[in-house]
């Protein structure tokens, strides 16, 4: 006689203190704070491009790159990695971690543009120069939504999804 077995499988990757991070650069069709939102097709061409990580826009505070960047309905993703050779990169990720800070902003070139009601200037087409972390991003939901660290050791980081993986397994069950 057969049992019905639950399987769980469990994908886990090691922990990085490497400055990786990932986040939403640009929430599409968001009226920010100057009344500007971005079209989904706004930024184009980014394949195979490094674009700057900056602290707040400063120039100076270069603190790493962005190098990967798909477009979805929640905006324009990015993955980056912080230089942790740079001084200012590591304070930067020890804030993130704790939640300090987590807006992103980004410096562009508006290249078409078109007025929408209300006043609204919808971007239709931009070309991005740089990302910047910020305490206060301009448009709604701009923000970091992870960074890899293993700041607690790699056990703990196990026993934490082994946690969460069986948390989920369970509920799921449950329905």
């Amino acid at each position: 006689m057969r049992e019905n077995i639950d399987v769980l499988e469990l994908r886990l990757s090691a922990p990085a203190d490497d400055g990786t991070l990932e986040g939403i650069a640009v929430p599409f069709n968001q009226v920010d704070s100057y009344g500007t939102t971005f079209d989904r097709r706004a930024f184009t061409g980014l394949a195979g491009r490094k674009i700057p990580l900056l602290w707040s826009h400063r120039q100076d505070e270069v603190i790493g790159q962005a190098t990967d960047f798909t477009a979805d309905d929640a905006g324009l993703r990015m993955i980056g990695r912080l230089n942790m050779e740079v001084g200012r990169a590591r304070e930067i990720r020890s804030m993130l971690i704790a939640g300090d800070v987590s807006g992103i902003s980004v410096g562009f070139e508006t290249i078409k543009d078109e007025r929408k009601a209300g006043g609204i200037r919808h971007i239709t087409e931009a070309r991005l120069h740089e990302i910047s972390l910020v305490a206060l991003p301009s448009i709604p939901g701009a923000r970091v939504t992870s960074v890899r660290h293993g700041r607690d050791g790699a056990a703990a980081a196990f026993i934490t999804a082994v946690h969460a993986a069986t948390r989920a397994f369970s509920e799921g069950k449950s329905k």
